[in-house]
């Protein structure tokens, strides 16, 4: 039971009432339950028709009542409340009786255990709701009403609560019979149900079976209560997920002769859940975000809609109006024009006037996304707006660029639907998981790439302060999505227990001063400091993970520059201790920031989770940094604590063991051969291999600047070709082409190719960045590997590197 809940016990012997609060104690650990006690028949019947009470603990024998009077009188005060009756082991009889009078249970004083007690409670307080469920769902049937709307409402909230289906098995005669409700769930019908435990047992899924048996037979062999989660597959081969509970009924002789249960259907609660989970995520760029049904009636709104338009959901409701004619009503022919069959097969996307509820003309990107169920149909539609108003009113010589933005939004918002699919299905496997990963990585920074590349020459060109300050802010959001994009990548590879850690030398020393240094102009700004000190002990020169070492401080640099307005950053590395094989050090990281209340300290490391609902509206983030931060370090056998006081600042603490470089040889080291930076460059011919145009062009351009010579190719057909006929020096290989993919492509250049333009220099440009990528990249036979969206000098360093490489390579062969 997860909501708490209160118990009135009504016991004269001050004993018994204080060995039942033990075992209470005992049974819920967790503080779930409320006790309040009366010592004799009146109070207590006074207690329990003042106060609600969801079990009521019975003595029978009180100062001022006796045997099943005493019952009579409570039950007839608290019909809707399951009592449970406490009697003498004299008493039995009496006790028995008192179920037979509408008792949940009676427990024996003297042999009643914590365990049977918590049984006896869960036992009747879910069996009493589940009868008031069934009784209300009666009534409701039963009901009339000249209302009939407002009776269907009413009809379909309870069809919605209720949705459960009952089970019984003789387990002697093999035989179950089924509710009504549970043959619906199913979609069974009497005539295809032979009535047999295997024939009930077919229907759960093929990968649940075995858990599902296994828990069955533990409840039968035990004689215990059972409560889990599993898939069945109905007869037209739909999944749903049902949440089942049961229980073992004994006969006279105590031997296991029945089996009770119930089936929830609770399929269309988690795609709810789900999808309220995905809309509010959609909402952190505070765009406009509607959901509805497949026939356009709107179902939810978020504040972003409501802040833009001035509508409410209420207000949409009480026009009418599905969200095809919403869209359809503006001067925009593509609106107008755009038929909603088309939704069945991708996202439509176009640009529309509005107007808010006062009257003021507003500009959006709407894009229309479908959700597809489990059969391939489309079960509801997701509308995201985005204020384009801004854009609409911009200088010609910021059009290029704001279109990049649109085409970027509708290839991000397709993302976001890639990952509200994913979701569903994440029971399935991890490997689609990591598929979507991959997809939605790519499919956001292709876009992104040209977005901060193009924004990054725009700010080489001349341009009006207004113009800079708008070009700035542009790069500025496309950089904060890849930190959000690979702040949840580093969640997902951790979670799945797939990321990898290094050991190395590398100059401890020499690391934290580069990262003080790289956040030193962001603090300067905001005129903070930012100091370093490192105690005398403390090894220049250890092995371990740099760039872990590096995310975690950088993350909790960052963090203090974010949240202190002024004062001062101090980064603090102490030796803890030392012997032949580790070194042990203390990290610390204090700020004079607005500090952590008491009460969030504990909840600061859970994923996105952050301080209050101010914080990430004034600062913003995804609240999976410190999460990040915590897993990386404990995956190293380290901790972390927090130490904060509230506009006073904080201190973040945190241990980590390094491997001892005065004892060990280094396990990994890269090492440059000699003379490899001296071979010279001349001007270089690059075949790129990219089928998206806006990133064609942009590489095109970068490339260019550096006075090289580029030829485009548009998938891995083509350049197969251009590089059997061209000499070209070296190749840029994107990964997801159409016709041939980058992987392919390399394999065919590396077999098929004769010397020497079957080792040309391949490097892999991609907006793929999930854990194991550039692994696959260096097997399938590249030369090296460029996330999307690139820096300019990360790609030249990186062509240069190879290039040399190669070179110098076939030099020594």
């Amino acid at each position: 039971m997860d909501e708490k809940f209160n118990i009135l016990m009504i016991e004269d012997n001050p004993a018994d009432a204080r060995l039942i609060d033990i075992y209470l104690n005992q049974a819920y650990d967790d503080g779930l339950y409320t006790l309040t006690t009366a010592n004799n028949l009146k109070s207590g019947i006074e207690m329990a028709v003042i106060e609600d009470f969801d079990v009521i603990l019975l003595d029978l024998t009180l100062p001022d009542s006796f045997g099943l009077e005493t019952f009579k009188r409570v039950y007839e005060k608290t019909l809707d409340t399951p009592i449970i009756v406490l009697t003498g082991v004299e008493d039995e009889n009496v006790g028995l009786n008192a179920m037979k009078m509408g008792a949940q249970d009676f427990l024996i004083k003297g042999k009643v255990k914590a365990k049977g007690l918590r049984r006896s409670i869960n036992y009747g307080i879910e069996r009493n709701n589940l009868h008031k469920q069934l009784l209300e769902k009666t009534k409701m049937l039963q009901e009339k009403t000249d209302d009939l709307t407002k009776e269907k409402r009413k009809l379909s909230e309870a069809q919605k609560l209720a949705h459960i289906g009952s089970w019984e098995w003789d387990i002697n005669s093999d035989r179950i019979i089924l509710s009504d409700e549970l043959y619906q769930i199913y979609g069974l019908t009497s005539g295809s149900f032979n009535s047999s435990y295997e024939s009930f047992f077919a229907q759960v899924h093929d990968d649940d079976k075995a858990m599902t048996r296994q828990i069955i037979e533990d409840s039968y062999r035990r004689q215990i209560p059972f409560n889990f989660y599993h898939r069945i597959i109905r007869p037209n081969n739909e999944i749903r997920v049902i949440h089942a509970i049961g229980e073992v009924i004994r006969d006279e002789l105590g031997n296991a002769s029945m089996m009770l249960g119930t089936g929830q259907d609770i399929t269309e609660r988690m795609k709810e859940e789900e999808l309220d989970k995905l809309a509010t995520a959609a909402t952190k760029s505070y765009n406009s975000v509607i959901i509805a049904n497949r026939d356009g009636e709107i179902e939810w709104v978020n504040e972003g809609f409501t802040k833009l338009s001035g509508y409410t959901l209420n207000d949409l409701k009480a026009k009418g109006k599905t969200l095809f004619e919403i869209v359809s009503e503006t001067n925009s022919n593509s609106a107008k024009n755009f038929d909603k069959s088309d939704l069945d097969l991708k996202p439509i996307s176009f640009e529309r006037e509005n107007f808010t509820k006062n009257g003021d003309k507003y500009w959006v990107i709407t894009t229309l996304s479908p959700v597809f169920g489990k059969d391939g149909k489309m079960e509801r539609i997701i509308a995201i707006d985005t204020d384009i108003t801004v854009r609409k009113q911009m200088e010609q010589e910021l059009v290029k660029a704001n279109r990049i933005a649109e085409h970027s939004l509708m290839k991000g918002n397709k993302a976001l639907d890639e990952l509200m699919y994913a979701k569903k299905q994440l029971e399935e496997s991890m490997k689609v998981k990591e598929q979507f990963l991959a997809n939605m990585s790519h499919e956001i920074r292709t876009p992104m790439n040209a977005v901060v590349g193009f924004t990054e020459l725009l700010l080489k060109t001349e341009l009006t302060n207004d113009q800079n300050q708008y070009v700035d802010a542009i790069k500025t959001s496309g950089k904060n999505l890849i930190v959000i994009i690979n702040d949840i990548l580093d969640f997902s590879k951790i979670q799945s227990g797939k990321i990898a850690f290094e050991q190395i030398e590398f100059n401890l020393h020499k690391l934290i001063a580069a990262h003080s240094e790289i956040h030193l102009y962001k603090a300067l700004n905001k005129k903070i400091a930012i100091s370093y000190e490192i105690g005398k002990e403390v090894p220049e020169v250890t092995i371990g993970d740099p760039t872990r070492l590096s995310q975690i401080i950088l993350n909790l640099i960052g963090n203090a520059v974010k949240f202190t307005e002024t004062g001062e950053i101090k980064i603090a590395v102490d030796l803890i201790k030392e012997d032949s094989e580790i070194v042990e050090l203390k990290f610390s990281i204090s700020d004079t920031g607005i500090g952590i209340p008491e009460d969030k300290l504990q909840n600061i490391f859970e994923g996105f989770t952050q301080a209050s609902n101010e914080t990430t509206r004034k600062y913003g983030g995804t609240g999976l940094g410190l999460t990040i931060v915590k897993q990386l370090v404990e995956l190293q056998g380290g901790s972390i604590q927090v130490q904060s006081t509230v506009g006073v600042g904080s201190t973040f603490i945190f241990n980590l063991k390094f491997i001892n470089k005065r004892t060990n040889t280094v396990l990994k080291k890269d090492t440059i051969p000699l003379g490899y930076e001296n071979f010279p460059i001349s001007d270089l011919y690059v075949l790129l291999v990219e089928d998206n145009t806006l990133n064609q062009l942009l590489a095109k351009k970068v490339i260019s600047n550096w006075k090289w010579k580029v030829d485009i190719a548009e998938n891995g057909i083509i350049a197969l070709q251009k590089v059997r006929d061209n000499n070209y020096d070296l190749v840029l290989m994107d990964i997801q082409l159409p016709e041939m993919d980058g992987y392919e492509a390399t394999e065919k250049i590396r077999m098929t190719l004769p010397s020497p333009k079957c080792a040309i220099p391949i490097i892999a440009m991609t907006a793929h960045a999930i854990s194991g990528e550039e692994e696959r990249c260096i097997k399938a036979g590249m030369d090296g590997y460029v996330s999307k969206p690139f820096e300019e000098a990360v790609l030249y360093k990186k062509i240069i590197s190879v290039y040399r490489k190669v070179r110098m390579k076939k030099q020594t062969q």
